[in-house]
């Protein structure tokens, strides 16, 4: 019963919704809205590369700029117009930075937003060009001529298998991949290839020096500052350190403190030491023939290195002050120097000096060298130091200068140190010393090597009256190893140095000596290769390392391997 009341119920309804809809005065169906329009960018513009290409793609609501070929990617001012009744935030004319994506959010008064993302880079170069090439293994930069870049390595260099670097413009390629070591025994040929597919070819070589007649030396200071030559092991293993790294010359220190590298009879009758022993200062040296000296001159020898026997000390008696007592000036307190205001002669306070006008301390000198002779006759040279001969400017106010003095002019010495025949008597006896120096080492020994390490030229006349000028015009100095430590003006002091040179000899005599510093390796490896690179620029004769012990650093080590591949020819 209940199924047939609702059946007639429905039945009803479906009758009467028929006739309502036939009638007139009923309202249409309501019409759908239409699709929302979305704002839009029309146009975008850089302002600082007004000629960057720009594509708006709608589809992805994306923004792509790429700058011209060379372009850099930063911050820059873009500008852009939009659909009718769009608003954008951020607003037209602001800087974006265009190294990362930016966002521009659109919006209209209907409601609709749209958010786009511009994105920036630089179009891929074209150009193709090697402006520079480095060849890293010998620190060598190749000379460019047309598409031909020529390396010029030092005797002895292998260049089969070598590191290239290549400065190119921005994603340039090369084949072979210099990444990796390439063979230049033969010429190659290395094409670059632009990130825009453009290509060129060079040809890359490598050329071989002459075998170099140079000066590589290396100082040895005294045993209180290195063990590298307190036994004979020690030895052996040192010099064939400086025979791997192709040295040739070694300045063996043999005096200072005083004593010498020998067991001296001279120092013995000038001092209060009870045997020559006492004043050697490797007494405590062990093996071999059990003489130091003798072992460093036949182990070097053995290995084509040359001996020169440096008077590092020279004729200054000490560091810190003077001890009235010590063994030299308990037998000699006459010898100590004496300055204008009646105190020790003394060089900024700290190096104390023997009177080095005095006939007996320079003859004391000179005896002490030809002894070194006489009993190591296979010794290659010896070499006076910045303090040999040298003396503070100031200095020449004991009473035998003085009365040297007044023999010679008549008036005793000026209390002014400065006054200009005082000086010009003080050069003179020390100019004679570095003469009779030479021609008493000589006359020992004619193929003996005479050199002097002075200081920097005219510095050391103006502090310690060293006129090195004069010593090679009197044909006193076979080598001269000036001491260019100051790294800031290295190349305008060998400049300098070399223009002295000129003007008293014509041969090739200058040694620089440089010295070999710890600290940040990087830069000293930068340091010493700048200065290398320098010397032969300028054609010195060779160099020499103060000190030693600085060669067992690796980076030195590895620095005289690339400049020192191949042995020199020792010149004198």
């Amino acid at each position: 019963m209940n199924r047939i009341i609702r059946f007639f119920t429905l039945t009803a309804a479906v009758l009467l919704a028929a006739a309502c809809s036939d009638d007139p005065n009923t309202d249409p169906a309501p019409t759908p809205p239409a699709e929302p329009v979305y704002p839009e960018i029309v146009s975008f513009r850089v302002e600082e590369y007004p000629e960057a290409e720009i594509e708006i793609d709608n589809s992805a609501n994306k923004i792509y700029v790429v700058l011209p070929e060379g372009s850099s990617l930063g911050s820059a001012t873009v500008s852009y117009t939009l659909s009718e009744g769009a608003t954008a935030s951020p607003e037209s004319g602001t800087r974006f930075d265009l190294t990362q994506p930016q966002a521009i959010y659109l919006s209209t008064p209907g409601g609709t937003a749209r958010k786009y993302t511009v994105e920036a880079s630089v179009a891929p170069t074209s150009d193709c060009s090697i402006t520079k090439l480095v060849l890293t293994d010998y620190y060598a930069e190749a000379v460019q001529s047309g598409s031909t870049f020529t390396f010029t390595l030092p005797y002895g260099a292998d260049p089969s298998a070598v590191t290239l670097e290549a400065t190119a413009g921005e994603g340039v390629t090369f084949s072979p991949d210099i990444t990796s070591p390439v063979d230049l025994s033969q010429p190659l040929t290395l094409k670059a290839t632009a990130a825009s597919g453009d290509q060129k070819s060079y040809t890359v070589r490598a050329e071989i020096a002459a075998q170099e007649h140079a000066v590589r030396g290396v100082y040895l200071p005294s045993p209180t500052h290195t063990t590298s030559f307190l036994t004979y092991r020690n030895i052996c293993e040192s010099i064939d350190l400086l025979d791997r790294l192709n040295f040739n010359c070694l300045f063996v220190c043999a005096w200072a403190q005083t004593k010498t590298a020998w067991e001296s009879d001279v120092l013995l009758a000038n001092t209060n030491y009870s045997s020559a022993a006492q004043g050697n200062m490797y007494a405590s040296y062990t093996g071999g023939s059990g003489d130091a000296l003798h072992d460093i001159i036949e182990v070097a020898h053995a290995k084509g290195i040359r001996v020169i026997l440096w008077f590092e000390y020279g004729f200054m008696h000490g560091t810190g002050g003077v001890n009235p007592s010590d063994p030299l000036l308990a037998r000699h307190p006459d010898w100590i120097g004496i300055n204008s205001r009646g105190g020790y002669s003394n060089y900024n306070g700290t190096d104390y000096y023997l009177n080095a006008y005095s006939p007996q301390v320079q003859e004391f000198m000179l005896q002490l060298m030809e002894e070194a002779l006489t009993k190591y006759p296979e010794v290659d040279g010896i070499q006076g130091d910045d303090r040999l001969p040298a003396m503070p400017r100031d200095s020449g106010y004991d009473d035998t200068t003085r009365e040297l003095y007044r023999a010679e002019t008549g008036s005793f010495p000026p209390s002014n140190y400065d006054d200009a025949a005082w000086v010009e008597w003080r050069l003179d006896r020390l100019n004679g010393f570095a003469r009779t120096m030479s021609q008493r080492l000589r006359a020992k020994k004619e193929s003996l090597i005479v050199c002097f390490a002075p200081n920097k030229y005219p510095w050391c006349e103006s502090v310690l009256m060293q006129d090195w000028p004069q010593w090679i015009a009197d044909g006193a100095v076979d080598l001269l190893t000036v001491q260019f430590y100051v790294t800031v003006s290295y190349e305008y002091d060998i400049r300098q140095a070399l223009e002295y040179v000129a003007q008293n000899t014509s041969k090739n005599i200058l040694n620089p000596a440089m010295i070999l510093k710890n600290g940040d390796s990087v830069l000293m490896e930068e340091i010493l290769v700048s200065e290398l690179k320098y010397n032969r620029s300028v054609g010195t004769c060779g160099e020499s390392q103060f000190w030693f012990d600085g060669l067992k650093t690796d980076y030195v080590q590895k620095v005289f391997r690339a400049f020192y591949p191949g042995k020199a020819v020792f010149p004198l």
